[in-house]
């Protein structure tokens, strides 16, 4: 913990003036109010959505709770963390007038799915927010495995053939949730995130549908370069560090692979002490 908290405090000092660690609480002036362009993944307001064209797979909470996604379940002493995380990141996201966000960890294995994955579910029992998490790391997808869906198509195969985005997509029984899962390996993985369609896609997103909200999925910093190639796609990043499981160097290493970027901050994954307003 406490070699953690040294690294980023190196980090935070050499580029304070890059505002690497705090994004910049710059003041937007207010969207000129247009005529929302109708979603056709959604027939009504925010609330009672019904899709029409996305495919809807029910899972059940039991089985949610089992691959550990527990954000929506009250009962669950470790949901209000991640009600609490989701706080904190839109209040960031809304001052700066954010729409997208990465989640990426040093290396493997930290649990940067699993808090995406919580994340998005938190954030989508916010009645004003839709959001739509997607799969982004092409290399090793399990977005689909979090959430127990049976898919035949994924990411990869949209930037790879001609195939609609509704084709793609998933409502796993989460009002307000919708997901883009992966599936396969590609090993072009860099190409395919860097290539027009990955762009056009997250444009078109971005511009038709104001009122979702964006969490990528995104590789490993230290494993391969797809988030650098990528972060043309992100407004801000969050990283998910495994307590003990890093040393210093690439801790620093991987702030420095995001200078010039806005990261919100740090997730500290399986830390043996509970935050402190979790049995409140």
């Amino acid at each position: 913990m406490d070699r953690i908290q040294k690294a980023l405090d190196k980090a935070k000092e050499r580029n304070t003036q890059q505002n690497v660690l705090v994004p910049k609480q710059a003041k937007f002036a207010n969207k000129i109010d247009s005529p929302r362009r109708p979603d056709p993944l959604e027939q009504s307001a925010v609330e009672g959505i019904t899709y029409s064209q996305t495919k809807v797979i029910n899972i059940a909470p039991e089985a949610l709770e089992e691959k550990r996604i527990v954000a929506s379940l009250y009962n669950n002493p470790q949901s209000s963390v991640f009600r609490m995380l989701r706080t904190q990141i839109l209040k960031k996201m809304r001052e700066n007038n954010w729409q997208t966000i990465a989640i990426t960890s040093p290396t493997a294995g930290e649990g940067k799915s699993l808090i995406a994955s919580n994340l998005a579910v938190a954030i989508a029992m916010e009645l004003n927010q839709t959001v739509l998490l997607v799969d982004m790391d092409l290399r090793n997808p399990s977005i689909s495995d979090y959430f127990s869906l049976n898919v035949n198509l994924g990411l990869k195969d949209y930037l790879e053939r001609d195939l609609s985005l509704p084709e793609v997509l998933v409502n796993p029984g989460i009002e307000r949730l919708v997901i883009l899962p992966g599936k396969g390996r590609a090993e072009d993985s860099a190409e395919l995130l860097s290539g027009p369609k990955m762009t056009n896609l997250v444009s078109d997103i971005k511009s038709q549908y104001d009122s979702r909200l964006l969490i990528f999925d995104v590789p490993p910093l230290l494993q391969t370069d797809d988030v650098l190639l990528a972060s043309k796609y992100f407004d801000c990043t969050l990283m998910v560090i495994e307590d003990g499981h890093n040393s210093e160097d690439s801790i620093v290493k991987s702030l420095q692979l995001l200078e010039g970027t806005n990261l919100l901050g740090t997730v500290l994954n399986k830390s043996e002490r509970a935050p402190k307003h979790q049995n409140y």
